[in-house]
């Protein structure tokens, strides 16, 4: 099996720390991991013809604004979308990928989500660690093989508010208390889900702002069975 990083985008995200992490946790899978800065790869039919799994690990939640932080271009776009609708498997997480290309309407479709908040940092604020809060995350499909096994749990991190497609089939959720949005208490928000495109699989989980919330134990081993669900071995 091949996977396939695509890691670039905004330094403040740590991509190179995350490349790391999924590199440890993929080749101890049997996957062959390649890894590339650029998203030029994915213009290229040929190249990502072997492919079974890619993971993207960018982050330019901004780039509407900060071209620097990494635009997708359309053709590049266009290659995913193909290369997933062949049979290549799609998994990822956090900001990393459902908060990537954001002037890319059909990625977040082929994605099925986008983040929007994260209360209490919503609008602005200037304190990053002051996003976070203790949050649970519910398990709701304990008969996927994803999920088999695994007990809904409790974090600390960045609780993610997403807009989601109602096709997603949701393995986890999250609900909001309405401590920092009173408008939002008792919303409740898919954490894992995922999904079809065409002949192709999806996968993706909204925890994961820090590598050390990926080794969370239930979460690496959501992630690590996710990806290897969207690639079909599993």
């Amino acid at each position: 099996m091949k996977a396939m990083l695509f890691v670039g985008g905004w330094e403040g995200h740590r991509p190179e720390a995350f490349r790391a992490w999924a590199e440890g946790l993929l080749a101890p899978e049997g996957f062959e991991v390649v890894s590339h800065d650029s998203l030029a790869p994915l213009e290229d039919a040929e190249a990502m013809a072997d492919v079974d799994l890619i993971v993207p690990i960018w982050s330019s939640a901004r780039s509407a604004h900060r071209p620097e932080f990494g635009n997708m271009t359309k053709p590049q776009e266009d290659g995913l979308l193909a290369a997933v609708a062949r049979g290549c498997g799609l998994a990822g997480w956090h900001g990393h990928m459902g908060d990537a290309f954001r002037d890319r309407p059909t990625y977040h479709f082929l994605i099925g989500g986008q983040f929007v908040a994260h209360p209490p940092g919503w609008p602005d604020n200037p304190v990053p660690s002051d996003d976070f809060v203790d949050y649970d995350v519910t398990v709701t499909r304990p008969d996927h093989p994803i999920m088999a096994g695994i007990d809904s749990f409790r974090l600390h991190s960045e609780q993610y508010y997403m807009l989601v497609d109602p096709s997603n089939d949701v393995l986890a959720t999250t609900t909001f208390s309405g401590e920092h949005l009173w408008w939002i208490e008792g919303a409740r928000i898919p954490v894992v889900w995922t999904r079809v495109w065409d002949r192709g699989r999806v996968f993706y989980c909204s925890v994961g702002h820090t590598v050390e919330d990926l080794e969370t134990p239930q979460v690496r081993e959501i992630i690590r069975r996710g990806a290897r669900w969207a690639a079909r071995a599993l």
